[in-house]
């Protein structure tokens, strides 16, 4: 897991240093204040070409592949009007570093690290459902120049460890494990189903995780402990659906539930999970279900970091959060500075602390709107 980020003169940052929870962060911050662009860095620094202090060109690829520079050049991303280097540097929980350095006109990077091979690479979900893409993206014959042009590489990323075979067993690791006891029923049930990878592509089976004895087993589990479980997946006889023809909120819901399957997200092993405005095209009525199987991941020791604009999203965090089981959300403020432009950060522990919150701030003047309206309509 990552514990600080350092952005100087690179891309909306002029200089930015971040201390991560090892649990939950959020970051927020109305549009253009480099949220998404503070989780490409993470994946960027957390990936195999940031291990290998000779691999500069890769790195430098790597970074034109996530940020699509217009001139294909990484010296691009350097902020504009600062001196300097532009400056990317990660410290992991175990004291790993990666440090990246590059100039405006470079065309590959500094790489300086103590890693070695023993990092966990991140796992980025992005804004936009990949679930149904997944055909196109890993096709035997695919035209790659387009792909690149039209997707960055946390799209490509995602497909790949989507389609990657594993464990798929999902009622296997729900009897063996407690932690899918706990998290995978939740998302099954949650959509009605679950995504499953057929022929190349996914395809959506309904159904739903019952306990086939009657009696729930999750309760009597200590945690990290193997026993026997009675969850069990049950198809319905419906058919199977593709998963274009599925409500885009479930599919974004089946990636994480894909990831879990085949292994590819493993709490306590892999790296920070990522995710870019998880509520977009999700149902506020799935949210306060999606944020209990993310506490439940962190308290499996998997690091998570969102970034989102959404209210409830974040109102549910703070109601749900259980000091009493280790619980930590620490939110990421990013604000711009209306003089320079610059973008600011703030960190804290306290939803009710965040300032400015311009999420919160919107949805009281929405509801002073409300409250106003109805009052005038009273009145008349």
């Amino acid at each position: 897991m990552i514990s600080n980020l350092q952005l100087k003169n690179f891309t909306a940052f002029t200089d930015l240093a971040i201390d991560f929870s090892p649990r939950i962060n959020i970051v927020i911050g109305e549009n253009g204040t480099g949220k998404t662009q503070l989780l490409k860095a993470i994946l960027a620094l957390s990936g195999p070409e940031a291990r290998n202090p000779q691999a500069g060109e890769q790195l430098a690829r790597r970074l034109c592949r996530l940020y699509h520079p217009l001139s294909d050049q990484v010296g691009e991303l350097r902020r504009a009007g600062t001196r300097g280097e532009a400056m990317l540097s990660a410290t992991f929980a175990a004291g790993q570093t990666v440090t990246v350095q590059f100039s405006g006109t470079a065309s590959e990077v500094k790489v300086s690290t103590n890693t070695g091979d023993e990092l966990a690479t991140a796992i980025f979900i992005p804004t936009k459902e990949v679930l149904s893409l997944v055909r196109g993206l890993i096709a035997d014959k695919p035209d790659q120049a387009t792909l690149d042009r039209i997707f960055d590489d946390g799209y490509l990323d995602l497909a790949r460890q989507l389609s990657k075979e594993g464990a798929d067993d999902l009622d296997t690791k729900v009897q063996l494990d407690p932690r899918f006891d706990s998290i995978v029923p939740r998302l099954a049930n949650l959509i009605g189903g679950r995504y499953e990878l057929r022929d190349g592509r996914f395809c959506f089976q309904a159904g739903a995780y019952v306990n086939k004895l009657g009696a729930s087993s999750a309760a009597t589990k200590a945690p990290q402990t193997f026993q026997d479980s009675v969850q069990k997946f049950v198809p319905t006889k419906a058919p199977l659906l593709s998963s274009g023809m599925t409500a885009e909120g479930f599919r974004k819901i089946g990636v994480l539930q894909r990831l879990l399957s085949n292994g590819s997200l493993n709490p306590g092993t892999t790296g920070p999970l990522l995710w870019d405005e998880p509520e977009s095209n999700l149902n506020p009525k799935l949210m306060k279900d999606l944020v209990l199987v993310l506490l439940e991941l962190a308290r499996n020791n998997q690091q998570v970091i969102l970034a989102t604009h959404d209210y409830v999203l974040l109102k549910w965090f703070d109601l749900l959060m259980d000091k009493g089981k280790a619980d930590q959300v620490r939110f990421h403020v990013l604000s711009r500075d209306t003089d320079t432009g610059q973008s600011r950060q703030d960190s804290m522990d306290d939803y009710r602390a965040i300032e400015p919150n311009a999420i919160a701030d919107t949805f009281n003047e929405l509801t002073k709107e409300q409250v106003a309206r109805k009052m005038g309509a009273l009145g008349k």
